[in-house]
């Protein structure tokens, strides 16, 4: 027995693809409520129809008369469709008709009957009926034109889509709310952007460095209309839904940047007070404010970083390490990039490497076992292509005192005194900041020329006796003196 059970089973998965299933026949419950104190007036082919007002639902949703002068069922089975085709109706503007249905009776709001009196009038007007109206029992008229024009300007506005007067470009990281000029934001949601939001007639903008596209649509809810339909009787209608709508919207976006301009401190421009120092090549960071490191730059031939992508924001930029012959700046900069402030540009104004030079200028007096100070000894700095730097003479204690540039530099001494001799070139190179160099240079006296006795020798010529002669003379002269004497 329960082998043949399970055979039945079986066979019945095995045709269950075979078998045709109409989702859509019979399957709609219709009833009504009739409300004897509201009578309505349906004026066709000149002759005036009443009715008691018939507040109709579908499954236990709200819904319409849509043949007016046709019968209906009641509290029956009907055939649902969301095809208007399926039914008897032909050449509908199905829009209007479901926008009717939809802000009628049940909207937002909509909750007193006459709402319901409105939206069957609107619909009969749509399939023929010349004119309606709705009375009491006594007679008087029931007037729902406040009702009617409520729903049609729901109506019109439908397809309105919001408009906002935004920016021609908005900065990355920039939150934004702008309100819609039409006034029907409300009635729409979102599609494609989860940066995008919602608030009453509100649009909330934060801009990503992604796409800033979205899709503004009609809210939805998950249904359509529907109509029920049934072989004798009219098509009734119902409207939780009417049909979607929407429009696309993009917001241009733009990146900020940060541009460090290196400029040389001593000179307050972009001539490095050495030649021999470059404002190229400085390496800068660029930080957020928990001092995470975000960006490394290097400046250009013309002392420029440029931080770019950068979103709105706080930001922090300091200097790695320097360029050549320049000291790290201690500065910590902080600036604000954002859309009115998409460029900054911030001033960094280095320091070279320097050294103070201490020139010591002595005299060797060794007769008098001591150095002396020389004053007034001229002496010029030049550079390794020997143009002159700087000159300075010595001052009462023999001391020159300079400060030079980050380089290489040949000391020379320009002047002495007589019987000094000058020293020898010197090598001076600044390599690192903040040293004293000492430079002692000592001159020494030049020697004496020896002086050498020249013998006399005899003069020649004509006219002189020479040694010999007068050696002559001198005896004879001498020799007659003494003999006068005897």
């Amino acid at each position: 027995m329960k082998k043949r059970v399970l055979f039945v089973l079986l066979t019945m998965i095995m045709l269950l693809p075979f078998i045709k299933v109409n989702a859509g026949n019979m399957d709609s419950y219709i009833d009504w409520n009739l409300d004897r104190s509201v009578v309505a007036h349906q004026i066709r082919d000149g002759l005036d129809h009443m009715t008691n007002l018939a507040m109709i639902t579908a499954n236990g949703v709200t819904a319409y008369c849509i043949e007016p002068g046709v019968t209906a069922d009641k509290a029956s089975y009907y055939s649902s469709t969301t095809n208007i085709s399926d039914t008897n109706l032909k050449n509908v503007d199905e829009k209007k008709l479901s926008l009717i249905g939809y802000y009628g009776y049940g909207y937002k709001g909509h909750t007193d009957k006459k709402y319901y009196m409105a939206t069957q009038e609107l619909i009969w007007e749509m399939f023929g009926v010349s004119d309606a109206y709705w009375t009491d029992t006594y007679g008087n008229v029931i007037n729902i034109d406040a009702y009617k024009n409520e729903i049609l300007n729901l109506v019109s506005k439908y397809e309105v889509a919001p408009s906002f007067d935004f920016k021609d470009e908005y900065m990355v990281g920039d939150e934004f709310s702008i309100n819609d000029k039409n006034n029907v934001l409300e009635g729409y949601e979102v599609s494609g952007n989860d940066n995008v939001s919602i608030n009453g007639n509100s649009l909330k903008v934060k801009v990503t460095d992604g796409n800033n596209n979205f899709t503004l649509r009609r809210r939805e809810n998950g249904k359509s209309p529907k109509y029920f339909y049934k072989s004798g009787y009219q098509t009734i209608g119902s409207f939780e839904f009417a049909y979607n709508y929407e429009k696309s919207y993009s917001i241009d976006h733009f990146y900020g940047r940060i541009i460090v301009d290196k400029m040389d401190a001593d000179n307050k421009n972009k001539t490095p007070s050495s030649i021999y120092a470059s404002l190229e090549g400085a390496k800068y960071g660029l930080y957020d404010m928990q001092g995470n490191l975000l960006q490394t730059k290097e400046t250009n031939e013309d002392g420029v970083a440029i931080f770019d992508n950068l979103v709105k924001g706080n930001y922090k930029i300091k200097e790695i390490s320097p360029s050549k012959g320049y000291t790290v700046s201690k500065t910590v900069t902080e600036t604000f990039v954002g859309t009115n402030t998409k460029e900054v540009t911030i001033k960094s104004y280095e320091e070279i490497i320097k050294n103070k030079i201490v020139i010591t200028k002595v005299l060797d007096d060794p007769d008098n076992k001591e150095c002396t100070k020389e004053e007034g000894i001229l002496f010029g700095v030049y550079d390794m292509d020997g143009n002159l730097v700087i000159n300075a003479k010595t001052d009462e204690n023999g001391l020159i005192t300079l400060e030079l540039s980050y380089g290489k530099y040949v000391l020379k001494q320009e002047s002495t005194v007589p019987g000094v001799d000058k020293v020898k070139d010197r090598i001076i190179e600044i390599t690192e900041d903040g040293i004293t160099q000492n430079i002692t240079l000592v001159n020494h006296k030049l020697p004496k020329p020896e002086v050498k006795e020249e013998a006399v020798l005899p003069q020649t010529g004509k006219n002189s006796f020479g040694l010999i002669g007068m050696l002559i003379t001198s005896f004879v002269f001498g020799f007659v003196y003494e003999k006068k004497r005897i």
